[in-house]
């Protein structure tokens, strides 16, 4: 797929981190013909054999390569927030995911443009996720 769009996936790493969550995302995208730029952060073993500056560039370069991001944001997590910041400044389609019953901060809810998805379950991720990734893809 020449035009396919490739989706920064921003999820909590070392505190607060919901493997099951970010795969179940992660298979939506991928579902849906979008290509993830930021596989590592879905490996099950995290083994960190990079220096923090060198994360921080990777990170940073890859958000500004991709055309989305779309970040799991129920629990708070520095590096998802660095990240969504570096999506907004650069003008990057931004969806938030969230629990319905998880509060975010009054900085992601004042990002104009972007999308928030709540859920309550993995099935309505599942639906409401694939729902917005197609009509994006329009």
């Amino acid at each position: 797929m020449k035009n396919m769009k490739r989706v920064y996936l921003s999820i909590p790493i070392i505190a607060n981190r919901n493997l099951e969550i970010a795969k179940i995302i992660a298979e939506i995208i991928e579902n849906e013909g979008y290509e993830i730029i930021s596989k590592w952060v879905l490996e099950e073993d995290l083994k960190i054999n990079t220096s923090p500056k060198d994360i921080l560039k990777r990170d940073i370069e890859s958000v500004l390569k991709s055309d989305m991001l779309i970040a799991e944001v129920s629990n708070p997590s520095h590096g998802v927030g660095m990240e969504v910041a570096i999506a907004f400044l650069s003008g990057k389609k931004i969806i938030l995911i969230k629990n319905k019953n998880s509060k975010i901060s009054y900085m992601l809810q004042g990002i104009p443009d972007k999308e928030i998805i709540e859920y309550t379950s993995k099935e309505d991720i599942k639906e409401k996720l694939s729902e917005k990734l197609k009509i994006l893809k329009k």
